[in-house]
C-alpha cells in the first residue's frame, strides 16, 4: 500500500523527521555555545545559560520547510539586533532597573515597526527581557550580556540552518531528499 502526503502515516512520518531535525539541531547549537563560552573562561552558568540560548534560537529557525527557516532565521536576527543595540545602550550607562526593562521592552515593539521589520516585535521584547533579567542576577559586566546573547543568537541560528543542509544532504543521498521537510513549499505538499 502507498503512503500517500494526506494518509495520516505520511504525517506522522514528517513529524517524526521533523522533531529530529529540531533535536538535532538543538544538540548541536547547545553544544557549540557551551563550547564556545568555556573556552573564553566563563563561568560554567554562563556557559549553561549561552547553550540554552543558542537551544531556543535553533528551535525558533527551524521550520518544515527552507523558506519558512530562513525567513525565521532572519526575523530571529533582525529581533536580536534590535534588541542588542537597545540594551547595549542602556546597559553600557546604567544597571538593571524594572523601568528600564519596561521602557526598553516597549522600544522593541516600536523599533521593529519602524524599521520595516513588523512580526519581529515580540520576539525582539522577549529577546530584551531576557538580556535585561539576566544582566539584572549579574550586574558586574552588565553590559556584556546584549553581546553574549547576540553570539548565542548567532550560534543557534547558524546551527539551525546547518542542521538542514545536511539533513537535506542526506535525503538527497538517500533518495529521499525531494519528500525532506526541508525541501516542502506551500504548493508542493501534496502527491501527484
Amino acid at each position: 500500500m502507498a503512503v500517500t502526503a494526506s494518509s495520516p502515516k505520511a504525517g506522522t512520518g514528517k513529524l517524526l523527521r521533523y522533531s529530529i531535525e529540531v533535536g538535532l539541531a538543538s544538540l548541536l547549537s547547545y553544544w557549540a555555545a557551551t563550547r564556545f563560552w568555556s573556552n573564553t573562561h566563563r563561568p560554567y552558568e554562563e556557559g549553561q545559560l549561552g547553550g540554552m540560548w543558542a537551544a531556543i534560537s535553533t528551535i525558533f529557525v527551524v521550520r518544515e520547510c527552507k523558506r519558512e527557516s530562513a525567513t525565521a532565521a532572519i526575523a530571529r536576527m533582525s529581533a536580536t539586533l534590535v534588541s542588542f543595540v537597545l540594551c547595549l545602550m542602556y546597559l553600557a550607562f546604567l544597571p538593571f532597573q524594572a523601568w528600564g526593562l519596561a521602557l526598553l521592552v516597549g522600544l522593541s515593539v516600536l523599533v521593529p515597526g519602524l524599521i520595516g521589520r513588523p512580526g519581529d516585535e515580540a520576539t525582539a521584547a522577549i529577546t530584551t527581557t531576557v538580556v535585561m533579567v539576566v544582566a539584572g542576577l549579574n550586574p558586574h559586566g552588565a553590559w556584556k550580556q546584549p553581546l553574549l546573547r547576540l553570539a548565542d543568537t548567532a550560534i543557534g541560528v547558524a546551527a539551525g540552518l546547518v542542521t538542514l543542509v545536511i539533513v537535506n544532504q542526506i535525503g538527497k543521498w538517500t533518495g529521499k531528499g525531494s519528500n525532506s521537510p526541508s525541501d516542502r513549499s506551500p504548493t508542493n505538499t501534496k502527491a501527484g
